[in-house]
């Protein structure tokens, strides 16, 4: 999970492989653990973890300029996040928007 998550953090900062910008970096294959329900009812394990990373191509759905704003927004408003916390008061956010 975390680990993992960690390690592929890593390796995208550090592997020469991953010096192309603008890329939406993938694994393939390669589980290291089987999704399962834990004790508590809650979902446990990940499929599709670990393999080797390859460059991807995003869906249209994550491409979309007006289903991003919105997700942004709702992520916003879930946690909790007013404009005053945001880098620089928001204005990058305002100056970035079409």
């Amino acid at each position: 999970g975390m680990e993992e998550a960690g390690q592929r953090l890593a390796q995208v900062v550090d592997d020469p492989n991953c010096d192309k910008s603008n890329v939406y970096w993938s694994w393939n294959g390669g589980a290291q653990t089987v999704g399962r329900w834990s004790e508590d009812g809650k979902p446990k394990g990940a499929g599709g973890s670990g393999g080797e990373i390859f460059e991807n191509q995003q869906s249209d759905a994550v491409t979309n300029q007006d289903k991003a704003e919105k997700v942004w927004e709702f992520s916003k408003k879930a946690v909790g996040l007013s404009e005053k916390e945001m880098f620089k008061g928001g204005k990058l956010e305002k100056e970035f928007r079409p």
